[in-house]
């Protein structure tokens, strides 16, 4: 189960670094899983929909844990996907009293920059860097084949 955790965090990743590129936010986390059983096809694909769009990554990564525990039926995995929709543009942001979106969304901007300028390798979390990460080898391959 941690394997499937670190791999949803880096795709969840990706998912608000793509969003934050175009200036967009999501109100929905959509989470797809297939069993890598193919003589008995097992999996799901549920959504929801969150309070307040964004493009920050531990929120999509909160919404995407908790669709993965509640549906996965503990059997193997061989594909997850995750996507972001009902869109809107990041320029319209909701202010809240209580939360730090606004220190979240300047570090992760902060983050891409320097993954736009150094590549997607020069700055990691450090769960990419354990045996399940799959970060640094997805950064040497384009559409699934190496460069």
């Amino acid at each position: 189960m941690l394997i499937v955790l670190q791999i949803l965090l880096e795709l969840c990743e990706a998912v608000g670094r793509r969003c934050r590129e175009k200036g967009l936010m999501g109100f929905v986390v959509n989470v797809g899983c297939q069993g890598a059983d193919f003589d008995r096809p097992t999996g799901f694909s549920r959504q929801m929909k969150l309070s307040d769009p964004t493009n920050i990554t531990d929120e999509i990564y909160d919404a995407a844990c908790l669709l993965f525990q509640r549906h996965w039926n503990g059997l193997p995995v061989r594909k997850i996907g995750i996507s972001l929709t009902d869109l809107r543009p990041d320029s319209l942001i909701q202010l809240t009293l209580f939360g730090d979106r606004d220190r979240k969304r300047n570090l992760e901007r902060a983050t891409d920059g320097i993954k736009s300028r150094f590549g997607e390798t020069a700055i990691l979390r450090a769960s990419s860097l354990q045996a399940a990460g799959q970060a640094q080898d997805r950064s040497l391959r384009i559409g699934g084949h190496y460069k």
